[in-house]
């Protein structure tokens, strides 16, 4: 079947999502100009301090539709796209933008153009992993818009097993998926039709997705943080699943070390995606956390 359709397929599934947003949400896109570059954020109704959630890794901003509407209403939820991705695209497809540390300098200048301040930043797996970079370059350049971390099964330390972590996260066949699923999911887990699978490999292998793990990999050691989390100072809660192999809980429970005023919290039951799995669960210990570091 000709690529076309498979982006067709996948467009579609974007699209419904995004105006899931817009329609049952009622959040709003705007985007932030940083110098040529634009990034989407979708915008919550409601005002209030602002809290900035960030996907992770095959992911988009829609990720997150679960939680949206259960966070205090005391704050402005706020959803973006990463770098390069969803809303977010650049203009062409330059292999040295494809870094985290880069998406983590874009996404900070996003907020200051958009002058939000005293953030809330949220971020599952690599997402997690943008947002410990924010934190850090926030206060080496004395901006002061972070307050607060909530990492979710957040990257940070490289796996143990990490080729074959790399192999899981790109899958490249029908059965492939359905693995990958196995490991997002503890239970109900997704069973999408033979088309939609191989739309979601389709899209999963696109160039811009090699060109983030090949970037990564490289700079290794720049990119995951290790004992440098050790500079984040800000209150930050790290919320997991026990049963997660992808971020186990030894490795939260090392991060967790790491950053001396952090709070670490393992769901039972649950693997990667706990945002979609455990919205009630993620929330609740969100809005616990936010009330006690008010």
């Amino acid at each position: 079947m000709p690529n076309i359709i498979y982006d067709i397929i996948y467009h579609y599934y974007c699209s419904s999502r995004y105006s899931f947003l817009k329609r049952k949400l009622k959040m709003k896109l705007k985007y932030a100009d940083i110098g040529g570059q634009k990034l989407g954020f979708f915008f919550s109704h409601n005002p209030g301090k602002p809290i900035v959630l960030i996907h992770g890794l095959l992911d988009h901003s829609f990720g997150y539709r679960r939680i949206v509407p259960l966070i205090d209403k005391g704050y402005q939820v706020i959803l973006v796209d990463i770098p390069g991705f969803g809303k977010s695209k650049f203009p062409k497809k330059i292999k040295f933008l494809y870094q985290v540390d880069v998406f983590a300098e874009m996404i900070l200048n996003a907020l200051r153009v958009l002058n939000l301040k005293n953030v809330t930043l949220v971020g599952h797996s690599m997402g997690g992993l943008i947002c410990q970079h924010i934190a850090i370059l926030d206060k080496k350049r004395e901006f002061n818009h972070i307050e607060k971390l909530i990492l979710l099964s957040t990257g940070g330390i490289p796996h143990p097993k990490k080729e074959k972590i790399r192999n899981i996260l790109f899958p490249k066949s029908e059965r492939e998926v359905t693995r990958l699923l196995k490991y997002l999911y503890y239970e109900d887990v997704p069973e999408p039709d033979s088309l939609s699978k191989k739309s979601l490999i389709h899209a999963w292998n696109k160039i811009t997705y090699m060109y983030l793990a090949e970037n990564t990999i490289t700079r290794e050691h720049e990119i995951f943080l290790g004992r440098k989390a050790s500079s984040i100072h800000v209150p930050t809660l790290i919320i997991s699943g026990k049963n997660d192999t992808i971020t186990n809980p030894n490795m939260m429970t090392a991060i967790h070390s790491y950053i001396e005023n952090s709070q670490l919290i393992l769901l039972e039951k649950a693997k990667h995606a706990i945002h979609i799995e455990k919205p009630h669960d993620v929330a609740n210990a969100i809005n616990c956390f936010l009330s006690n570091h008010g």
